[in-house]
């Protein structure tokens, strides 16, 4: 059984141990003089150990095992074991490759900066040039807090404290999965999740009967149902295993196993599905506790734990929709689900975590004996195998280039971002699910092909939209209202069939005082049959213009009373509505007007 962790949280105090208090040394150097092991402690309870005797060049071990308990320890920031595997991972391969040198160094003395740039080299042999330069900030950061730094080598010390050697390097993420991509992906995650609901409710179904005495069960059924009843109550497998040769035991375990437990082989759908669901990282829904409150049958509350946003805020509880009938479709109906499936599991098993799976064959058998082979997978270490690119492979999930699909559950969680900001048109603070506005953008969205492609998509139709209704410009005169002018008519005019001077005339039968118009042009611009369109612009542009230029040749007062009702209606009620783009485009084809003609004809005397 495995023990539960105190933990600290808001309103929550923090174990204390009773009397003195003195922490275990993260570092243990041998007195004998033997090779030095840390030990790493993280704080989701998870445990590591480092064993320097596994390393070459044993006079850099102390000095590389004190800087490697600096960076994991209690000040060191790495919360996580993998965190700490990292950290590890970069002093092993450093001190394998020192080994290899035709004169390798023997003290933390003999370091130079060679050294240091032929590690970057090495790791551009076997990744790429940004992961290469990550790595290379990594071992800088265990290089600077190598104890006595007066005596490393001058030029080694400034080399490690100089800026620029990949400690802001961004890795290029990979981006999410197309539409196409993911709809393929969570339809055979959601058939391989019904299959293995099915199976367990067959099982238990079966169980079920044999306990009730059923006596229409056949003897087979029999047979299997007293195997269930022992697997349900001591949690091991009952196999029978007559006419099965030795190679064929741990294939027919599995198979009994599967019938009440969910086994090895089901995480991986399992996983995916889940993440496809509720957008969460990998870690988050690895940590899923078991623990739970159900809200009136229609919600589930969960406690989430994020590591990613540091200690005081890695917890955070979601309320997640329950529909009964379609558990399938919701995240929190999902959840139930994983916990009722995996529930037998978890009793034997003691995790506190909402998975559990049998791992009883072979080593696993022997390993989680007191457990009958039951275990919370992720307990140990979230690093597990999941095997994804094989359950990809197993349903013949291809991209959208035609090679296998590299199935990765971050690029589901990305792919989730994405859809979300998709369906609310890329608002940022309604799209967020997981991370903050900011945070989504960043690392999610904004490198994110899909995401660009739709973007310059959705930027093309509003400036067309835009352009079309600047475009579409209709301004009815004299206080009249466009949507009462028929369609027939807006199409004449449209066409030029109903042009005046600088309008158009709707009904030019039907004046406001009756019968056929008899007015000059100058009264269009206050009469409700008079319509303006883009059409008209041109002729608009010229009359302000040939207005402009009578007011410098005209008194102020006479020009104002001739001129001033209609300068007015044209400079703030019908050229506003035009765009800048719209005017500049019509002062290429401006006419010529002469203000004569707004006064209609004259006899000439």
């Amino acid at each position: 059984m495995s023990k539960e962790v105190p933990r600290a949280g808001r309103g929550r105090a923090a174990a204390v141990p009773d009397g003195f208090y003195e922490p275990p040394p993260v570092v243990e150097l041998p007195e004998d003089g033997g090779a030095p092991v840390v030990r790493f402690t993280g704080e989701d309870g998870r445990e590591r150990v480092f064993r320097f005797e596994e390393l070459p060049l044993p006079g850099l071990h102390r000095d590389f095992a004190h800087a490697l308990g600096v960076r994991i320890g209690p000040g060191g920031g790495r919360r996580t074991q993998r965190a700490a595997s990292s950290q590890w991972q970069t002093v092993k391969r450093f001190l394998l490759l020192l080994d290899q040198l035709a004169e390798p160094p023997r003290r933390v003395q003999e370091l130079r900066v060679r050294h240091l740039e032929r590690y970057l080299m090495s790791r551009r042999q076997t990744c790429g040039e940004i992961s290469a330069r990550r790595n290379l900030q990594d071992l800088l950061r265990i290089v600077r807090v190598l104890p006595g730094q007066d005596r490393l080598d001058g030029a080694v010390a400034d080399y490690a404290g100089q800026p620029g050697h990949g400690v802001d390097a961004q890795q290029a993420a990979r981006p999410g999965y197309s539409d196409r991509e993911f709809q393929a992906i969570m339809a055979a995650a959601r058939s391989d999740v019904a299959a293995i609901r099915d199976r367990i409710m067959a099982g238990e179904r079966l169980l079920g009967r044999f306990l009730a005495g059923d006596e229409t069960m056949s003897v087979a059924e029999r047979e299997q149902g007293a195997r269930l009843e022992a697997m349900a109550a001591t949690g091991r497998v009952q196999v029978d295993y007559r006419g099965l040769t030795v190679g064929e035991y741990p294939a027919a375990c599995y198979a009994q196993a599967r019938q009440l437990f969910v086994i090895d082989p089901d995480l991986a759908p399992l996983l995916i599905y889940a993440a496809g669901l509720s957008g969460r990282n990998p870690e988050t829904l690895k940590e899923l506790p078991a623990e739970h409150r159900l809200l009136e049958e229609r919600a589930v509350a969960v406690t989430l734990t994020k590591r990613r946003r540091g200690k005081a805020n890695s917890r955070t509880t979601v309320h997640w929709s329950v529909d009964g009938e379609r558990e399938l479709r919701t995240m929190g109906g999902f959840y139930l689900l994983l916990h009722r499936m995996m529930g037998r599991s978890r009793a034997l098993s003691g995790t506190g975590s909402v998975w559990s799976i049998w791992a009883g064959n072979g080593r696993g058998g022997v390993l989680n004996a007191a457990t009958g082979g039951h275990i919370g997978p992720f307990d140990a270490e979230l690093a597990r195998k999941l095997k994804l690119g094989a359950w990809a492979g197993r349903h013949g999930l291809v991209g959208d280039d035609g090679k296998p699909l590299q199935m990765m559950v971050t690029r589901i969680k990305k792919t989730v971002e994405v859809r979300t900001a998709k369906q609310v048109g890329g608002h940022l603070p309604s799209a967020r699910v997981t991370n903050t506005a900011d945070t989504s953008f960043t690392h999610y969205l904004r490198t994110d092909p899909f995401v660009t492609e739709w973007a310059a998509d959705v930027l093309t139709e509003a400036i067309t939209d835009a352009e079309e209704s600047a475009r579409a410009v209709v301004v009815r005169l004299g206080a009249g209202e466009v949507a009462a002018v028929p369609e027939r008519v807006r199409e004449q005019a449209a066409a030029g069939e109903l042009d005046t001077l600088a309008s158009a005339c709707t009904d030019i039968e039907n004046a406001p005082g009756g019968g056929r118009c008899q007015q000059s042009f100058l009264t269009c611009f206050g009469c409700p049959n008079a319509l303006v369109m883009e059409r008209h612009l041109p002729a608009l542009l010229s009359l302000a213009e040939a207005l402009r230029e009578d007011l410098q040749r005209q008194d102020v007062g006479q020009w104002t009373a001739r001129y001033g009702t209609t300068w007015q209606i044209l400079t703030r009620d019908i050229l506003p509505r035009f765009s800048p783009a719209q005017r500049a485009a019509a002062q290429e084809t401006q006419p010529h007007l002469m203000l004569d003609l707004l006064h209609g004809p004259k006899e000439w005397s």
